[in-house]
């Protein structure tokens, strides 16, 4: 990771300001981190700290976390994880460390959130998450840029602790890669990878602006050949199928994506499940599909687990598959799987999200856990 070095501080804080300029119309000004806000004040004599005063103003060094809810017995590295919730606003990485330290997690992948919620002028109290009300989302690209200047802000111990990745795009577009490529050279050897990027989303993906997105369209196929060529791993969201619909429907995009670019290593966020996504056969499809691809790669994070491993779905659906089933899979495919929390900007339960998995780790043979707790996501990253 690289270090708070003076030529990336330098380009990259000066342009910030220049977005919080551009932006404070709009409200950008006010989301600001407080980290940025301090550095970039060091730079700059005309910002202030009180006009760039902002998210991590929300951090909190006494902020409560929850202890787990069983004794740490195993060391992870969560592969998925977001800074930043959809209000772009978080608890902070000193918090964040604590509840990894809480949990047994040394090391995490972290990201931004790529997808904004909008407080519209008719509502009167703000959002606190996408299913608020039915305001509409909208792509934000600022969150590359909070989580770089937050992560480069903290001390060494911290920042060794994270591999980041960037997620502040929109996949429709076709200059999405180009975006891409522009962040890699304000923060040349930082980013370790690219995500998440969100392709079908259910309720996200009808309350976001624009064209649905698909994750074998025009503007992800050029991500996929930029992460090929710069060796970083993609991690997608991808819903295998629609809302309410047992009949899978999406699942022949993803086949595409795959088959495009082999070069490019794909991680199939959620094996492809989300809210009211319920499908039979799971495993026989996750099987099929590792084994038909080998640039393929899945996470076990969010609904999937509690929905699919441990059969709490919300609604009593039974989709045939148990907790064996899973594990039996997984000692198939020891190399493809990693696990994750998928927390999303606050750490109050961070914990008990990571002990969760001990029932699955539980099952495994001693070296597969190894492998899906840590080796596996750390063969996927890119290092400089």
């Amino acid at each position: 990771m690289r270090n708070n070095d003076k030529k990336g501080s330098d380009i990259s804080r000066r342009d910030f300001l220049k977005l919080a300029a551009l932006g404070t119309a709009a409200g950008l000004s006010s989301m600001l981190p407080h980290g940025a806000a301090e550095a970039a004040e060091g730079e700059s004599g005309s910002a202030s700290a009180s006009q760039l005063h902002g998210l991590a103003a929300d951090s909190v060094s006494n902020l409560e976390i929850l202890p787990p809810g069983e004794k740490i017995r195993y060391d992870i590295i969560d592969s998925h994880l977001h800074y930043l919730d959809f209000l772009e606003k978080t608890d902070g990485f000193p918090a964040l460390c604590r509840a990894m330290d809480l949990s047994g997690v040394s090391k995490s992948v972290i990201f931004g959130m790529g997808i904004a919620k909008q407080w519209d002028s008719t509502m009167p109290e703000p959002p606190a998450y996408y299913l608020s009300n039915d305001s509409r989302c909208y792509y934000y690209s600022a969150t590359d840029y909070i989580l770089a200047e937050e992560l480069l802000a903290q001390p060494r111990e911290i920042r060794e602790r994270f591999y980041p990745f960037c997620c502040g795009f929109n996949c429709n577009d076709r200059f999405a890669a180009d975006h891409v490529e522009r962040l890699l050279r304000l923060y040349p050897g930082f980013w370790h990878g690219i995500g998440e990027i969100m392709s079908r989303h259910d309720d996200l993906t009808a309350l976001t602006y624009g064209e649905p997105p698909h994750m074998d369209g025009g503007g992800f196929l050029g991500i996929y050949d930029l992460a090929a060529a710069e060796g970083l791993p993609v991690l997608v969201h991808h819903n295998i199928t629609a809302q309410n619909m047992e009949r899978v429907i999406y699942l022949d995009e993803l086949k595409r994506a795959l088959a495009y670019n082999r070069d490019c290593k794909i991680i199939w966020a959620h094996i492809g499940i989300s809210r009211r996504v319920e499908i039979k056969g799971l495993t026989k499809i996750a099987d099929e599909l590792l084994s038909e691809n080998k640039n393929l790669w899945v996470d076990i994070s969010w609904l999937v687990y509690d929905y699919y491993f441990l059969d709490l779905f919300p609604d009593n659906y039974l989709d045939g598959d148990n907790l064996d089933d899973w594990a039996r899979l997984i000692e198939r495919h020891p190399d493809r799987f990693m696990i994750g929390t998928d927390k999303v900007g606050h750490w109050k339960t961070y914990p008990n999200e990571v002990v969760k998995y001990y029932s699955l780790l539980d099952k495994l043979k001693p070296k597969t856990v190894d492998m899906i707790c840590r080796e596996n996501i750390m063969s996927l990253l890119k290092f400089y």
